[in-house]
């Protein structure tokens, strides 16, 4: 009986020491398939640049119709609130899952409008 509570009693002081343990210090532990599932900060970067660059070049081109150069011209802002934000040194991990739907949701509908466009 004794050996069982000098078990249970370590137990609670380890469950003890992971509740006090920072949250910046459990955020910090390495999950092995974790990280690789949350989006690559860079590549999606990449993307939003290239998705402003196409959006510029489109309302410049004048290769579109009146309704087509309004779109962009509601894309335009989305696009660039999306690079701002991927611009910044540090993105929450959460937030970075928002703003790769975002960017797929732009990069569809400039897709939808570089079809238009040929």
């Amino acid at each position: 009986m004794k050996r069982l509570n000098s078990r249970m009693t370590v137990m609670v002081w380890v469950m003890v020491a992971y509740a006090m343990m920072p949250a910046v210090t459990l955020g910090q532990m390495q999950i092995p398939g974790v990280g690789s599932m949350l989006p690559d900060k860079a590549q999606l970067l990449e993307q939003a640049q290239k998705l402003v660059a196409d959006l510029t070049s489109m309302k410049s081109g004048g290769k579109l119709g009146a309704a087509d150069t309004a779109k962009v011209d509601s894309l335009l802002p989305k696009a660039t609130a999306v690079n701002t934000e991927l611009a910044k040194p540090q993105v929450e991990p959460s937030r970075l899952t928002q703003l790769a739907g975002q960017l797929g949701d732009l990069q569809k509908q400039v897709g939808a409008l570089k079809g238009v466009m040929k």
